[in-house]
């Protein structure tokens, strides 16, 4: 048995076949009940249909390729569920973009649309990916006509969907199960076949224009369509053309995210009694903050009371050093904000929250919309060019020609999160003739002698004092000493980070195809040979500021002898007086001293002052002095060749020839990205900076074999049954060799029924992203330290006893490696909380991510039931029962710090492997044993790289109904037609096994936000006449759990009870065609009518499958002039 192979007796194997035996008899029963009582089945979506069809339709079909098989077949006997899209309903859809359309079906929930991918990651905004069963777009394996297609992201085989012509769309196969030994890698959890249009004749052009959002930003898409047919039909040519234009949707243009609303904390528990009575959270709109906004706030150095430690909303927190978190409390005496080039203590306005000793949030007075600096753009500005030719030629009655070519061209811009800096306030850290000291990434010093900071904020540092508290008891810490500290932290967000990507697709296609009555004794031959050469090239710009050169603008000083210029009383950069004067020009990013490098010397040279102290005060030229950008270039490159033959032997007993394909393939996949380290160059970038992906490759040669056998066809024992098997071997050269299989079996007792069963294993090799990207900086933001001893208090009683056992270990390494005597109380027992470890993270922590080239390949099993029901004493009616399920083991996942920190010490010990990766070595003062490293550290608090540890497993049951009403029919006057469709899913189980040190551990999944339990879209579509069709659909989903009430039961007063579950969502849906003339159609309608939108307690997050956007219209033509 290859390296690739699952073993069918492996434990979760065995789980999987004690499933089957029960889920076998109860999806036969549940479709009896359903021929008893159709209205309770599920429906489909308009233009989405289940395969399984009536004798009377399958006897005008022939024999064809099904997605799933390579075996000619009738379509009834498809060995596979499949669900089929029509190109006519994603024309006609309100939804603006094909991804937008695919995600609407329950079984490709969680796809990823274009504001997923928008602002969070690097080269990909805008990007979209299918993802079938919610088990990862890698997974799920997307062809074009049976063919593959270069990946859209670096060192990903993920294909951008939007990226295929939407007009030459015939239809869309959905294929549910491991389909990698009839396709090869990444078929793990099914796959997506594009079946384009042959022999158009014709003109056709297609035209939409659609709201995105209800603020009216906009789609405006213009697509066209031509073929024509020669040489006596022989030769057919064809050309597609597509322009796209997206309006950007940012933030503050959603009515939701400008309401600012919020699950708030307004009560913490004492750490022995989690349930006092009094609500710990509660749900707030029309929130502020204070705590960073744009260009800033000035807290001067403060201490907060503690509060007694039977309500212990403000814990103990005393500040003892500069850069210490606890000094920096917001607070009404003690916070500046500004207006102009003044300043003034800040308006609090209703303050909002009582838990910790920093609260942020208020209703009115000062401050800023926390939705708008989490991520800027929601979805991304772009423009899209697509083009497609192609033709196909009847070489011979027995050969024919396919040849295409495809280019597309996008631009997109997008803008995540700003800047943003901690600036400290001192005279302390260095003398006026120095130049300023930069700590990290993100914090850097500045003196109190600025010549843009506000006389009544300097007089009120100058004159600051900290009263720290004496630890709390029963009662509130009481006040100690007071101690003069000149002390204070400017918190700001400034220039934004931006995106402006170029991206360009080329894909060419030749095959020969062919087929012959008989060879030998093998009938019905058909030939396929086809050659694939892909090329994704992605150009993106990546803008910041320089680190650098911001801290050195922003340290202005008055030249007041004119030593630098010559103008006396000109606010210059004190680098630029130290060298017009004397005094020490230290370079704290590279050492030594700034005139010791090229770019030192260029940002002392070209310094310009910057007033970092309010927003509007910044000159364009200081503004300009610190931008920075970094131009990144990357390629994905694929080609595939892919030699088969399929035909029909024997037919021994009366049941239908055997049938038997074979088959080879080759492929090569290629990737690089450069750019990012020569641009970055000899500078300190608040970007992601890091090392070039100088080029990787793989090449796999694989072989595979499918047989199908009829058991029987019109015999006493059924109308139909056979039994079919696929195999397949790969060598990659990477991920070594294996093999995968699959067998089927489909059983016709009568004409109106079917029932379908496949087992499959797959696998998935790793791809070159995952296996070798360079190490490049990242942020590990909103941190939360499992070790913090409130976090500990939090968890069940398995965690924290894991918890603080590990905590202390690693603490005694620390101690050990560090010479320190650091002791801390992680399991909160004392009386007293000054011992507990709970520390602040004010910003993100730097880290590095890459790829790890030990990977192994994943592997899956997957097994399918299917029944289908067409029952003759019901015309018209049609239901489809679809069971699945799919388990995954070594599963590749990039594991983000978050993550790591949490396996690190979940298990009974720690786990060697992420731990290894996280590092506590900040040296600063006060935050001893905090994830992360001194400033200029190559590596930084952690690695975060993809390792094989994990497992996914699903279930679920697909249902499916239609049915169609003739009202003249039926009864005898004519009101039109009905069709009815009714489709969705229920979601048994989604679990994730994520915890290397406990194998049987899980998270559940099912029922959470992004999987609810059941989500079903219904459409009924009235046809009154040739001319007019009205259809209302809806989009429905079960309520989600935001918190379980089981993992909450010692502390059943965290939260408002009715915010544990987002409650049942719909969305409604309606659509207006009217066909004008026989070349003309129009379209309008409204999606989300009725203005459905996410529970407010979710916060700023957008949940794409809550449909995020509101109320919006549209309208679309069809003409076809010849």
């Amino acid at each position: 048995m290859g390296r690739g192979v699952l073993n069918p007796l492996s434990v979760g194997a065995q789980h999987m076949l004690i499933k089957r035996k029960y889920l076998f008899g109860t999806t036969i029963l549940a479709g009896v009940v359903a021929l008893a009582a159709p209205a309770f089945a599920q429906s489909q979506l308009p233009g989405v249909t289940v395969q399984g069809q009536s004798d009377e339709a399958a006897d005008q079909l022939s024999d064809v390729v099904v997605t799933g098989s390579r075996i000619r077949r009738d379509p009834v006997n498809s060995p596979t569920p499949l669900i089929q899209v029509t190109g006519e309903q994603l024309q006609t859809t309100g939804q603006s973009t094909i991804i937008d359309y695919l995600a609407t079906i329950p079984a490709l929930s969680n796809s990823l649309v274009p504001s997923d991918t928008t602002g969070s990651g690097l080269n990909d905004g805008g990007l979209s990916f299918a993802n079938l069963r919610s088990l990862g777009t890698g997974r799920t394996l997307v062809l074009v006509d049976g063919r593959r297609h270069v990946g859209a992201a670096q060192g990903n085989l993920a294909v951008d969907v939007d990226s295929i012509p939407r007009l030459l769309i015939e239809n869309i196969e959905i294929v549910t199960g491991g389909a990698s030994s009839v396709y090869g890698a990444d078929a793990v959890s099914g796959v997506l076949n594009f079946t384009l249009r042959r022999d158009f004749e014709g003109l056709e052009i297609d035209a939409n224009y659609g709201m995105i959002n209800q603020d009216g930003q906009a789609n405006k898409r213009i697509s066209a369509l031509g073929g024509i047919n020669l040489l006596d039909d022989r030769l057919n040519l064809y050309a597609f053309a597509e322009y796209e234009d997206i309006d950007m949707v940012e933030s503050m243009d959603i009515d939701w995210l400008r309401d600012s609303r919020a699950l708030v904390g307004i009560d913490a528990d004492p750490t022995n009694a989690p349930n006092d009575g009094m609500l710990d959270s509660a749900v707030f709109s029309g929130l502020t903050t204070l705590s960073r906004p744009r260009w800033g706030q000035t807290t001067l150095a403060n201490s907060q009371q503690p509060s007694p430690l039977n309500d212990p909303d403000v814990p103990l927190a005393s500040c003892t050093a500069l850069t210490s978190a606890n000094c920096y409390s917001l607070d009404p005496l003690k916070t500046y904000v500004y207006e102009g080039s003044t300043a003034r203590l800040a308006n609090f306005g209703q303050r909002i929250g009582n838990t910790g000793s920093n609260r942020t949030l208020n209703i009115g007075g000062d401050g800023e919309n926390p939705s708008r600096f989490g991520q800027d753009s929601r979805v991304p500005e772009s423009t899209s060019s697509r083009y497609q030719v192609g033709a196909n030629f009847a070489i011979t009655e027995n050969i024919a020609l396919t040849a295409e070519y495809k280019y597309v061209e996008e631009d997109t811009f997008d803008i995540a999160q700003p800047t943003f800096f901690d600036i400290f306030l001192s005279d302390s850290t260095y003398a006026a003739n120095w130049t300023n000291p930069i700590r990290a990434t993100s914090q850097f010093d500045l003196r109190l002698d600025n010549a843009y900071l506000p006389a009544n904020v300097r007089t009120a540092i100058q004159t600051n004092t900290v009263t720290n508290y004496t630890a709390n008891t029963a009662t509130p810490g009481t006040p100690a000493t007071t101690t003069a500290r000149a002390w204070a932290r400017h918190s700001m967000f400034g220039p934004d980070r931006s995106q402006d990507n170029h991206r360009e697709v080329e894909r060419y296609v030749i095959g020969l195809n062919g087929g012959f009555d008989q060879l030998a004794f093998i009938k019905n031959i058909n030939w396929d040979l086809s050659y694939v050469n892909g090329e994704a090239r992605n150009q993106n710009i990546e803008r910041g500021v320089d680190v650098q050169r911001f801290a050195l603008a922003a340290d202005a000083v008055v030249d007041t002898a004119g030593a630098v210029n010559g103008r006396p009383g000109e606010i210059v950069c004190r680098a630029k007086l130290i060298q017009a004067t004397s005094g020490d020009l230290d370079d704290y990013f590279r050492g030594g001293l700034l005139t010791d490098s090229v770019e030192g010397t260029r940002a002392l040279n070209e310094c310009v002052p910057l007033n970092v102290f309010g927003a509007g005060n910044q000159s364009e030229a200081a503004l300009a002095y610190v931008d920075a950008a970094i131009t990144v270039t990357h390629v994905n490159q694929q080609e595939q060749a892919v030699g088969a033959v399929s035909g029909q032997l024997w037919d021994f007993w009366g049941a239908g020839a055997i049938g038997v394909a074979v088959g080879a393939e080759w492929r090569r996949e290629y990737t690089e990205g450069v750019g990012r380290s020569a641009t970055t160059g000899d500078r300190l970038l608040f970007l992601n900076t890091g090392a070039d992906f100088l080029g990787a490759e793989y090449e796999s040669e694989e072989w595979f074999a499918e047989l199908s056998l009829p058991l029987i066809r019109d015999s006493w024992l059924g109308e139909y049954a056979e039994v079919s098997g696929s195999y397949r071997a790969f060598d990659y050269t990477t991920a070594g060799d294996g093999d995968v299989y699959g067998v089927n079996f489909v059983y016709r007792p009568i004409r109106d029924i079917t029932f379908k069963a496949s087992l499959n294993t797959s696998f998935r090799a790793p791809n070159l992203g995952e296996n070798f990207s360079p190490f490049s900086q990242t942020f590990a933001n909103g941190y939360v330290d499992p070790c913090a001893t409130l976090n500990i208090a939090a968890q069940n009683t398995e965690i924290r006893t894991n918890r603080i056992a590990n905590c202390q270990a690693l603490l005694n390494q620390y101690n050990s490696a560090n010479g320190t005597a650091l002791a801390y109380d992680f399991a909160g027992t004392t009386a007293t909380n000054t011992d507990d470890f709970n520390p602040i993270y004010s910003s993100g922590i730097a880290g590095v991510t890459g790829g790890n080239s030990n990977l192994r390949p994943e592997e899956s099993e997957s097994f399918t039931f299917s029944v289908a029901l067409e029952p003759r004493m019901f015309p018209n009616l049609q239901l489809i029962l679809d069971y699945y399920e799919i388990e995954i083991t070594d599963v590749i996942s990039s594991v983000s710090a978050q993550t790591m920190s949490n396996l690190c010490v979940n298990g009974p010990t720690l786990d060697p492997q992420t731990c290894g990766l996280l590092f506590r070595n900040d040296p600063t003062a006060g935050r001893e044993f905090y994830l992360g490293a001194a400033s200029g550290d190559p590596i930084g608090g952690f690695i975060q790289s993809s390792i094989n540890y994990a497992a996914l497993q699903t279930r679920g049951l697909d249902f499916t109904l239609r049915y169609s009403l003739d009202t003249e029919e039926a009864f005898g006057w004519n009101l039109g037609r009905f069709n009815y469709s009714l489709g969705g899913l229920w979601l048994i189980e989604q679990k994730q096994f994520l915890d290397p040190a406990n194998a049987a551990s899980f998270t559940e999944l099912s029922s959470g936000v992004f999987y609810p339990r059941v989500r079903m879209t219904s459409s009924l579509t009235w046809v009154p006449n040739d001319t007019w069709s009205v259809n209302w659909s809806v989009d429905w989903q079960t309520a989600q759990d935001s918190a379980r009430i089981r993992d909450q039961m010692s502390n059943l007063d965290s939260r408002p009870y009715d915010t544990y579950d987002t409650g049942d969502f719909a969305r409604h849906d309606f659509t207006v065609r009217a066909n004008l003339r026989d070349d003309l159609s129009i379209r309008f309608g409204v999606v989300n009518a009725f203005d459905a939108e996410q529970p407010a307690y979710l916060g700023t997050t957008t949940y794409s499958n809550f449909d995020p956007y509101g109320t919006r219209f549209f309208v679309g033509l069809n003409y076809r002039p010849f």
